[in-house]
């Protein structure tokens, strides 16, 4: 059936268009309008264009529905390794999902506490044309919160519940069905270690960090940037390929920050979130999950309250998930082994947070262009000098305050008397 697309069509080709077409045709829409619209402001997404299609069916009922895009221009593309994160999410949603949900029901989970995900309607990996369509959340009243201001406790919870339900069906599939298990982690791909972008990401990082550093007079956070910046990508990655496959190795997010969560919300509570964006799914342990979100969403006066109970909170919803499935979080997760964890991941996910924070806390105006990083020197639109003075503050506010975070939790070595208020 052919459709009269209109709205925001640029960066849509004719497969897409036809990949669309499909789609609406099997769900029934017999009309030819189809409105498309951008989703999201510059600097929200960097691995895929995201725009939302609405048609009305003959009965005045609406259809939405979220469309992921690869960029076109081949040096994103070849930057963000563009095919094997499509190919990645297109696995998580045609059949990791799905079957997580055949376990969880063939165990009787209750409703309450089954794994949310939203619908897939279709997904396509061929080069060049990759595109996924996506339930749009915000039809069931969810809604993506403030990149720019730190998530609340009451936040922190909800997404640690899921996180906790997501990681113990990886170790119920690895108990369970071995042998699909090890499938899924050999599809995975970590673009995280490429070969061929390796060394173009190292000194991209070492770049972004000694620029950050220049927002700092003292030496005590100028120090540990440092220290991070030679450290580390090769150190990242030595404790990335270490782990993988290894017992306590689970199908991480891999993104979890507050763009890429949805909250369905209560006056100005969250009561409940759900995940989207699993282009970097890939085989780590459960605590790298856990410090991406921490370290690069919450504020330095909310982890010194709340990071203890957060972990506390994290491994009890973990054994109550597993009980489901008559697994036994002292076998599967040690407490003991995951606190130990959490201490050889800190300075890593100290390190990653840095360069999220350096990019998540920029204004709509402050995006960065991506097109023009060879690695072999940082553009100026990167460069915090760039930057509006209130959001250098706000960087260099939030890096103070995860640098005194690890040296209070034991991440960095030495911890002096904390300075940061």
């Amino acid at each position: 059936m052919s459709y009269n697309f209109t709205g925001d069509v640029e960066n849509i080709n004719s497969r897409h268009f036809e990949f669309i077409s499909e789609v609406l045709n099997k769900n029934g829409y017999k009309g030819t309008d189809v409105n498309i619209k951008n989703v999201g402001k510059k600097g929200d997404n960097y691995g895929s264009r995201v725009k939302r299609i609405e048609v009305t069916f003959e009965d005045g009922k609406e259809f939405k529905i979220i469309v992921k895009i690869a960029p076109e221009d081949s040096i994103i593309r070849d930057q963000i390794n563009a095919n094997d994160l499509f190919k990645n999410e297109t696995v998580i949603f045609n059949q990791l999902l799905p079957k997580l949900r055949e376990i969880q029901e063939k165990f009787g989970v209750p409703v309450e506490d089954l794994f949310k995900y939203p619908i897939c309607y279709g997904t396509n990996d061929e080069l060049t044309n990759e595109i996924i369509l996506l339930e749009d959340l915000e039809t069931r009243d969810f809604q993506m919160l403030d990149k720019t201001t730190p998530l609340t406790n009451e936040a922190v919870r909800l997404i640690l519940r899921d996180l906790a339900n997501f990681h113990s069906l990886s170790f119920v599939l690895k108990y369970k069905d071995p042998v699909l298990f090890n499938n899924f982690m050999g599809t995975l791909v970590n673009s995280m270690i490429n070969e061929k972008t390796i060394a173009q990401t190292q000194m991209f990082f070492e770049h972004t960090l000694n620029d950050l550093k220049s927002i700092f007079d003292n030496d005590r956070y100028k120090n540990v940037i440092t220290d991070i910046s030679q450290y580390l990508v090769k150190n990242w990655m030595k404790l990335m390929k270490s782990d993988a496959g290894s017992k306590y190795s689970v199908i991480q997010h891999g993104d979890l920050w507050t763009n890429n969560i949805m909250f369905q919300m209560q006056g100005n509570r969250p009561t409940d979130c759900i995940f989207i964006d699993y282009q970097l799914s890939r085989d780590s342990l459960p605590v790298s999950d856990i410090h991406y979100l921490l370290f690069s969403c919450t504020d330095y006066q909310t982890r010194s309250k709340h990071y203890n109970e957060w972990m506390d909170y994290y491994h009890s919803e973990l054994e109550r998930y597993l009980s489901y499935f008559d697994l036994k979080v002292n076998y599967v997760y040690p407490r003991d082994k995951f606190d130990a964890d959490l201490k050889r991941y800190g300075k890593p996910g100290l390190g990653i947070a840095f360069i999220m924070v350096n990019f998540a806390l920029r204004q709509t105006q402050e995006a960065p262009d991506l097109t023009n990083i060879d690695g072999t020197n940082l553009p100026d639109n990167l460069k915090v000098g760039s930057l509006m003075d209130k959001t250098v503050e706000s960087i260099k506010e939030r890096v103070e305050g995860l640098i005194e975070s690890c040296f209070e939790f034991g991440y960095l070595p030495e911890p002096s008397k904390a300075t940061f208020k």
